[in-house]
């Protein structure tokens, strides 16, 4: 019962060929060198018997001609009996024997599920190409190769090929994504810091790209790669250079293997660069007395695209908002200095005596900004006439006029005493502030300032009540409560008279 292919072709020989395909043959049955299922010859009620031969009944349409097909049999019991079995004799077109010397008698006879088929052949073999063709290609197999666009050229069809996607499948595709390492401890001196995390930070290398760029290997001179943002901890805010000829240059950090372990640390060397240029022209940095000791990091990590977390790119928006945070306490910081809120898009209605007073007569406009308020600042300072005794010379800057006076006074044989504070903090609105060096005035209750005259910020302030615009109360003769902030490091200049 040796099974063989009493009628298959043999391949050298069989050139006829076809012009199209002639059995849309499934993919699935090619392993078994099915060739193609006769028309109608198919059913579900026979039986497998074996008594010195295997014979199936509950056949239908079988022939003479149909020895050298062969039987596919499944739903048996047995499972011997299942499968595709050469038909070596023919009974009646209901009864055929088959070659299977593992059957047996089987317990679902009369409801077993057979179908004939031809013997492979090349035809078949053609078909099976032609099916896997039009699998691959996603359209019918004589169909020309699919087409697509690149983004950068939308007029142009380029062919779905696998020479054309062999470089776009996701595990040959890397992008560098950020992670966050947060707290880690900086000290005075440090050009560098080691991070240490585990199994987690392996370095980028020739045979596996994935992992931490270093600059000192794979990714040498690559800055976008190796790029490590640092940001304080507790605000979010970027650091900048403090001192020095560099101060103001903005911090960031460098990822290197130096001798650091892969996969398991990595170090962090620190650079700076002015704001707004290119960081490949960026200097080493020693971390600066007075810097944060506790910084947080975003450094970069090549994943494999088929790799990554669904999130992975999610981190760039979550960086984004950590930035933010940093970023609206700098605006709001501004708005304070600026004395403006949300929504304000100039100095309308901030202004106070922009009329016929100075220094604000001569405004551009109705809306004026800061910069239009600060340019007819300088002008009127520089841009008075004085007559009679006080009488400085056109030009003079606020510091000068005010230099001018004290001098004019102290000349004048006046009993006027000048004392200056530098404020160490701020003193905002509402502030008791005492004059430096147990000195006295006396209280004008017409509010006309008559014992003393206060200047902060380069202005002579008016001495009143709120409501009506002035800038601080003669609170006792130590004292005065301001009602405008003085801020840190601004100078006030008490000149207090007739004592």
């Amino acid at each position: 019962m040796t099974s063989f292919r009493k009628n298959a072709l043999d391949q050298e020989l069989d050139i006829n060929g076809s012009f199209f395909q002639t059995d849309a043959l499934p993919i699935a049955d090619e392993s078994s060198f099915l060739g193609r299922a006769i028309t109608g010859q198919t059913g579900v009620v026979a039986s497998i018997t074996v008594g010195g031969t295997v014979v199936v009944t509950g056949l239908t349409g079988m022939m003479a001609a149909s020895v050298g097909q062969f039987l596919e049999v499944s739903g048996a019991a047995t499972p011997a009996n299942n499968g595709d079995f050469l038909i070596t004799a023919f009974t009646s077109a209901t009864t055929v024997e088959i070659s299977n010397p593992s059957a047996a008698t089987d317990a679902n006879n009369g409801a077993i599920t057979w179908s004939e088929r031809q013997p492979y052949s090349l035809e078949d073999d053609i078909n099976y190409e032609r099916s896997d063709r039009a699998l691959i290609k996603g359209v019918a197999f004589d169909a020309p190769v699919p087409t697509y666009v690149q983004c950068t050229d939308q007029s142009t069809p380029v062919d779905a090929n696998l020479s054309n996607i062999a470089g776009k499948t996701t595990d040959a595709k890397a992008l560098i994504v950020n992670r966050k390492v947060e707290d880690q401890a900086v000290a005075t001196s440090n050009t560098s810091i080691t991070v240490t995390d585990i199994g987690n930070l392996k370095h980028a290398d020739a045979v596996d790209i994935t992992g931490v760029p270093v600059n000192d290997g794979f990714d040498s001179g690559n800055n976008q790669a190796t790029y490590a943002d640092i940001i304080d901890g507790d605000t979010g805010a970027g650091l900048t250079v403090l001192t020095g000829g560099d101060a103001g240059n903005r911090i960031f950090g460098r990822t290197r293997a130096g001798a650091s372990t892969s996969p398991n640390s990595v170090e962090i060397e620190f650079r700076s660069i002015p704001e707004g240029d290119d960081i490949s022209s960026s200097i080493a940095y020693v971390w600066e007395a007075g810097q944060v000791t506790q910084i947080d990091l975003y450094y970069g990590y090549r994943d494999c695209l088929d790799a990554m977390d669904e999130n992975a790119l999610r981190v760039t928006s979550v960086n984004g908002l950590v930035s933010d945070s940093g970023l609206r306490l700098d605006i709001e910081n501004i708005q304070e200095v600026i004395g403006v809120n949300d929504g304000d898009t100039d100095l309308n209605g901030k202004l106070t005596n922009i009329t016929d007073f100075f220094s604000f007569s001569d405004l551009p406009d109705a809306t004026p900004s800061v910069v239009e308020a600060l340019n007819t600042l300088n002008e009127q300072i520089g841009d008075r006439d004085y007559t009679g005794v006080l009488d400085p010379a056109d030009g003079y800057t606020i510091t000068d006029t005010l230099q001018f006076l004290a001098d004019l006074i102290s000349n004048s044989g006046t009993n006027v005493t000048r004392v200056i504070t530098r404020a160490g903090s701020a003193f905002p609105p509402g502030s008791v502030i005492t004059i430096p060096g147990g000195l006295t005035y006396a209280v004008d209750g017409t509010d006309n300032g008559a014992g003393m005259m206060v200047y902060w910020r380069g202005v002579l302030r008016d001495p009143g009540e709120v409501a009506n615009g002035d800038d601080y109360e003669e609170t006792s003769t130590t004292q005065i409560t301001n009602y405008r902030r003085i801020r840190a490091n601004d100078h006030i200049n008490w000149v207090i008279l007739g004592v």
